[in-house]
């Protein structure tokens, strides 16, 4: 974007708008919030992640070792959290319309 945040702004939105981004949008939301984050399905598509950065797997108030609360809170604020999955079965294919000019 040689430094110009508009132009950069602009380069981005007109290939988040793309045809092929929308062809394939439902394929980073299996990744990301369907049936391929978690599973036979994540470790096939190598999206597997730190154990403790899955939503549920951890009951810090439970974790009475001040060490390893502290080691497990340190991996997850390192790692981030992996968002809640909304879906176990593949996310649908978004309609794609080309407009023809005339």
């Amino acid at each position: 974007a040689k430094g110009d945040p508009k132009r950069f702004i602009r380069i981005h939105r007109q290939a988040l708008e793309s045809d092929h981004v929308s062809r394939h949008l439902h394929q980073w939301l299996d990744l990301i919030f369907g049936y391929k984050q978690r599973g036979r399905e994540a470790v096939a598509s190598l999206n597997t992640f730190v154990h403790v950065t899955y939503e549920g797997q951890v009951d810090l108030e439970s974790i009475t070792d001040p060490v390893e609360r502290d080691s497990i809170i340190a991996q997850i604020q390192n790692f981030g959290q992996t968002p809640s999955r909304l879906e176990r079965k593949p996310f649908p294919q978004r309609n794609v319309v080309v407009a023809f000019k005339e």
